[in-house]
């Protein structure tokens, strides 16, 4: 059988069709983002990326489609086909309005824009297993130039997201895709250019427009038509848009009638929001402020200095202004969220992060404390939350390493030794599960630091009603605000802060030396002698989250959410929908397991297509390629969840991290032309050998290092990931020579099993780190590899027909 010749242009071609399908991917995961739930934007990408394995599917089961001596003609259709359905697809997703309610119309509305999300995933799959099949003999450099276009994509999509809209990232991926079908064009012998380059301009056109009248933009979001928009900015964090309608505070007391300010309203990805308040210098005009049910510490302490961990559009920040303090350091994830504060809204702001006595810093706040060296008064955190699905697409859902015992250890550790820490969450009537999962991680804290009965630490008032509710009609809501002290609270700040709250009237939910029957049942029990007791019998989950653990915002645990299929849901009004996110989660393991169930026994069930020999081999030889989708994804996980500690900020985690694993897994690919036949098993079981160690040495390593300057910082994951990238990138070129020439037209099939137990160890990975871990998923990805190393170590002593 005559092979078509490997050009330098197919080469560069597939890089630039991989770097245009990671870009579109984690482009596409901000746009579900704000179109959809955080979950469903989850949902959505995984099951988009599902094309890729179909696109393998079809190669095998229809190769006369795809002559071999017209290989490079093929890859360039392909590629031209893709980088058109880019944009139309997306037009399409957008003409599906998200119906988000149990109906026939919700699963009809869902699964269109899932079909239509596929599309371009497909197409590229079909130009990337052209590439792997038809060059089988090169392997390495192919599979090694499409991990680097990968790696190459994750790298300059984050600064894309910076410059470019959401809508205008995928047209950009689109330009991308025609330039890869012009390059497989340009090899001999150089026809079929005017396709490719007429596409390319034709996009470059349409990015273009939309970037200056904002063609593509989005209107319709989670399931209603957006208001006036004032101001929109996209980047790898979150859509940051700026409504007219707002509230400036929280939970408002009853009895405050005074005017309040006015207020613009910040969201983020359409639904999670924050307060601009109008301020011209005068504190008179914002003392609703200081009625808030997440001011109380302000009223034990005279001038504090104080720590703000995610200020948002800055209400806390002027509330502790108001309330005498005269040094604030305001620490805001989002640079999009400072820029709008700062310039866009400067003067309706009074420029509040310009004023000599705040400081603002761009940092995510966690990394923040744990390399600063100051010690506050008050450290505060109000209702921190995004909804939005990580810039890490389908690698990740939505953790928070915020509330965790290790991360509250350390907010105590840099308080005074008379210091508060105080944090405001959701308080549901009935069962307000996330202030006791908030105070649980409180007492874990405190023991923490020795002390053992913590009771007297801790304090707990809420208010009953938030102030949107009387928008929304709906007072099951309320806010929740927690005080915590190294010390135990004195009797006189303890009786000050129940005559506040009986004056505005606050309920007390727990304080310390109250009569009998005055603080919430629940609470009492959490915090007394038998609270691991009471945490593990609780109908939901409340145990501490851990940095190894880190989902605060799921306490449905996976084997409730099955059973809440069938015995209706918990309910929790505002957060509803982080109850949602397990279902969501596991309805979606069932799906991809069905869909990689599929990739996997189709073409032993339809006789056709490709020629594949018969033997027991066939079974092992998919059997390895599962096992390498499988480890990849679940080694690649942690390590982006334990580098986000390290680095300081998720997008640095996700760009450092996904750039080494996928650059340093190339260079692997290039490498493995070099491994001797007889050591070809030992790259999966070194890298199986490595995961193991760095599930227990990486810790250690980040303690001694987080001092570091950032640059150093990187420079040393960079050094740490490209080992075992290395070894990564090894196996799946070695298992593809492994095939020998009897077995070439398994190739399409494999590429198809190895990418959908990818999409699948994706969900899986995040449900069992909910469940157990991330540092059980890095194990997991261990013994994946030593399967593989199994494998095809049978694979190798098994006589050839």
């Amino acid at each position: 059988m005559s092979r078509p010749p490997l050009h330098r242009t197919t080469l560069l071609g597939v890089f630039t069709a991989s770097f245009s399908l990671l870009t579109l991917e984690v482009a596409l995961t901000r746009i579900f983002s704000v179109l959809l739930w955080y979950h469903f934007a989850f949902l959505a990408i995984s099951l988009a990326l599902f094309g890729l394995a179909a696109g393998g599917m079809l190669l095998h089961f229809r190769p006369d489609l795809f002559p071999r001596e017209r290989v490079h003609r093929q890859m360039a259709k392909g590629a031209f086909f893709f980088a058109l359905s880019i944009p139309v697809s997306y037009v399409l997703v957008l003409g599906v309005p998200f119906i988000y309610r149990v109906s026939l119309p919700a699963a009809v509305s869902l699964f269109l824009i899932y079909l239509f999300a596929a599309i371009p995933f497909f197409l590229g799959g079909v130009v990337i297993a052209l590439a792997l099949s038809r060059f089988k003999d090169r392997i390495g450099a192919v599979y090694g130039v499409d991990l680097l276009g990968a790696g190459a994509g994750c790298a300059l999509v984050v600064p894309l997201l910076g410059v470019l809209s959401g809508p205008g990232v995928v047209v950009a991926s689109g330009c991308i895709a025609a330039l890869s079908s012009i390059l497989f064009a340009c090899a001999p012998p150089r026809t079929g250019l005017r396709p490719g380059t007429g596409a390319l301009l034709a996009l470059a056109l349409l990015l273009l427009v939309h970037e200056r009248t904002g063609l593509l933009r989005i209107d319709f979001t989670k399931d209603h038509l957006e208001e006036e928009i004032l101001h929109e900015e996209w980047n790898a964090l979150a859509r940051i848009t700026v409504l007219r309608k707002g509230t400036p505070n929280w939970a408002t007391s009853k009895v405050y009638t005074g005017p309040k300010p006015e207020t613009l309203w910040l969201k983020i990805d359409a639904e999670a929001g924050t307060p601009l308040v109008r301020f011209d210098g005068d504190f008179k005009k914002v003392l609703a402020l200081q009625y808030d049910v997440s001011s109380l510490a302000y009223t034990l302490r005279n001038e504090p200095k104080v720590l703000i961990i995610g200020p948002g559009g800055g209400r806390d920040v002027l509330t502790a202004l108001s309330m005498s303090s005269r040094d604030v350091t305001a620490v805001e994830i989002n640079p999009a969220i400072i820029h709008t504060v700062n310039d866009v809204f400067g003067d309706y702001t009074g420029g509040l992060y310009s004023r000599p006595d705040v400081t603002i810093v761009h940092d995510e706040g966690r990394s923040y404390v744990r390399r600063s060296p100051e010690k506050f008064d008050i450290i505060q955190a109000s209702l921190i939350d995004t909804w939005a699905a990580s810039s890490a697409g389908a690698y990740v859902l939505s953790e928070s390493n915020l509330y965790t015992d290790e991360a509250f250890t350390e907010f105590l550790d840099h308080l005074n030794e008379d210091g508060i820490l105080t944090m405001s969450r959701w308080f549901f009537k009935g069962r307000p599960i996330e202030t006791l999962r908030l105070t649980a991680v409180a007492a874990k804290a405190l023991r923490n630091i020795g002390v053992e009965d913590v009771g007297p630490h801790i304090m707990v008032f809420k208010r009953s009603t938030w102030d949107w509710a009387y928008k929304l009609q709906e007072f099951r809501d309320g806010v929740g605000t927690l005080l915590v002290k190294r010390t135990p609270w004195l009797p006189g700040e303890v009786e000050h802060v129940r005559r506040i709250a009986r004056e505005l009237e606050f309920g007390v939910v727990y304080a310390p030396g109250g009569a009998p029957g005055t603080n919430h049942p629940d609470f009492e029990e959490l915090l007394g002698p038998d609270h691991d007791e009471f945490i593990h019998s609780y109908p939901v989950d409340i145990s501490p989250p851990t940095d190894d653990r880190p989902f605060f915002f799921y306490m449905l645990r996976p084997a409730d959410a099955l059973r809440s299929l069938f015995g209706g849901e918990l309910e929790q009004g505002v957060m509803q929908n982080n109850v949602r996110a397990v279902f969501v989660l596991v309805a979606l393991l069932v799906i991809v397991g069905i869909l990689t169930a599929a990739c996997l026994f189709l073409p032993l069930v339809i006789r056709r297509g490709e020629t594949i020999p018969a033997g027991g081999r066939n079974g092992v030889f998919l059997f390895y390629f599962f096992c390498l989708g499988v480890a990849y994804l679940l080694v690649e996980i942690p390590l982006v969840q334990r580098f986000i500690l390290f680095l300081g900020h998720p997008v640095h985690a996700l760009t450092v991290v996904l750039f080494s694993l996928l650059a340093g897994s190339g260079a692997g690919s290039f490498l493995s032309d070099k491994v001797p036949v007889r050591w070809s098993a030992v790259p999966a079981i070194a890298a199986g050998l490595v995961a193991v160690g760095y599930r227990f040495l990486l810790p250690h390593l980040f303690d001694a290092a987080i001092g570091l300057p950032f640059v150093l910082r990187v420079i040393l994951s960079v050094a740490v990931l490209t080992p075992p990238a290395v070894l990564m990138g090894m196996p799946f070129p070695a298992g593809v020579r492994a095939l020998g020439g009897a077995r070439e037209g398994m190739m399409p099939w494999v590429w198809a099993v190895n990418g959908a137990t990818s999409v699948f160890a994706s969900v899986f990975a995040t449900l069992f780190a909910i469940t157990a871990g991330y540092g059980a998923v890095l194990l997991g990805g261990a013994l994946a590899y030593g399967a593989a190393f199994g494998a095809i170590s049978v694979i190798g002593r098994a006589p050839s027909r």
